[in-house]
């Protein structure tokens, strides 16, 4: 096969009929659920993909970077919020986004509002970010006495025009099961039903956006929410099979890599893709830590190999592929090797480019 011999270092693949077909799911479940669709650029951090979204009319994207901003600024989206608290030392960055597209921050603290007041000379919009149960950063959604000065303070500024809350719900990669993740969607939905009924007879009418992979995939019920913010959905990944946000058919991603070396003493293929290609992002599955499923495609999407093969360790280049006596024997050196990745968000942000996997094994460009 012609995109077998031009693989000569780890490959990242991407299908784009799957990548697709998953944008699409996610734009039809938003428009049937009446939701915004603001996806969150920092899985695939890729032009092209955007184009991809484009399709399905979103106007609007979510980023987790100053730098990711002005990438997709400099391709034409005028709409972007920085999924981020608002970093105050990129200030002359902020200014100039903020001058040429409609730019939504992330702000947690009337010390950044004050920072902002004395140095933004665009306006820009704000988010307040709130806590749902991750514990990382934003207000728990009860502290409605601080949230409602927060609100007061970004106000009265000249240059912050409050327009709701966001939140991600990272705990739910937590979530097994479609019933745990069923559960996380229910307690957001309670919590910002709850917000609503204390802020919006106080301040008027506002956006509440929620956006994780898991609920946007699985959920059905969003009440007060009006729009989401999902990221890994495009590409999706082993993790996310494992949380049961989607099944083996719907990843959009695989690492081809160059077999190097190989140890029938112990059944491993030592291939050339490491930490520096796959990150150190690891699963448990079958009582077994690993870093990656050896695949291979049938019927038009990657499947694993068996239930034996999979990436057993990771140095800095070196991967190291513990697999069954009949995998073994199927592969030599100068053979190449694909795997799925257990995080696509991570692996895609380590690599420069994708490699389609049409006939012509075209390229497809990322943010550098």
């Amino acid at each position: 096969m012609v995109l077998m011999e031009r693989t000569t270092t780890p490959t990242l693949l991407l299908d784009r009929d799957i990548c697709k077909a998953n944008i699409r799911r996610m734009a039809e479940k938003a428009q049937k659920q009446n939701l915004r669709l603001k996806p969150h650029m920092k899985t695939h951090q890729s032009v092209q993909v955007g184009e991809w979204l484009k399709e399905y009319g979103i106007s609007a994207i979510t980023v987790s970077s100053v730098k990711m901003a002005q990438y997709f600024a400099k391709d034409g989206w005028e709409d972007i919020t920085i999924a981020f608290p608002c970093n105050v030392r990129q200030l002359p960055e902020l200014n100039d986004l903020a001058k040429d597209i409609s730019l939504t921050l992330l702000i947690n603290k009337p010390k950044t509002v004050s920072l902002l007041e004395k140095q933004l000379k665009n306006p820009v919009n704000t988010y307040i970010e709130i806590d749902t149960g991750s514990n990382r950063s934003g207000f728990v959604s009860d502290n409605i006495t601080e949230i409602k000065k927060l609100i007061n303070v970004i106000e009265k500024s000249n240059y912050t025009n409050w327009i709701g809350f966001y939140s991600h719900a990272g705990h739910s990669y937590s979530c097994r099961s479609t019933k745990e993740i069923s559960a996380v969607q229910n307690s957001i939905v309670s919590q910002f039903d709850t917000l609503k009924k204390h802020i919006e007879p106080v301040f008027g009418t506002f956006e509440i956006c929620s956006g994780d992979t898991p609920c946007c995939s699985i959920a059905d019920n969003f009440g007060s929410i009006d729009a989401i913010s999902p990221g890994n959905f495009v590409f999706y990944d082993l993790m996310q099979t494992q949380i049961e946000s989607c099944g083996l058919s719907d990843i959009a991603v695989a690492m081809k890599c160059p077999v190097v070396d190989k140890y029938s003493g112990r059944n491993e293929l030592i291939i050339h893709g490491g930490a520096i290609h796959f990150s150190k992002e690891s699963i448990i599955q079958d009582e077994k830590n690993h870093y990656g499923t050896v695949a291979q495609k049938v019927d038009g999407h990657w499947e694993p190999i068996d239930d034996t093969s999979h990436l057993k360790k990771l140095s800095q280049e070196h991967g190291v592929i513990h697999c069954s006596k009949q995998v073994f024997n199927n592969f030599d050196i100068g053979d190449t090797i694909t795997v799925l990745p257990v995080h696509s968000c991570l692996t895609a942000n380590l690599m420069a480019e994708y490699q389609l996997t049409d006939k012509k094994g075209t390229k497809v460009g990322m943010m550098d």
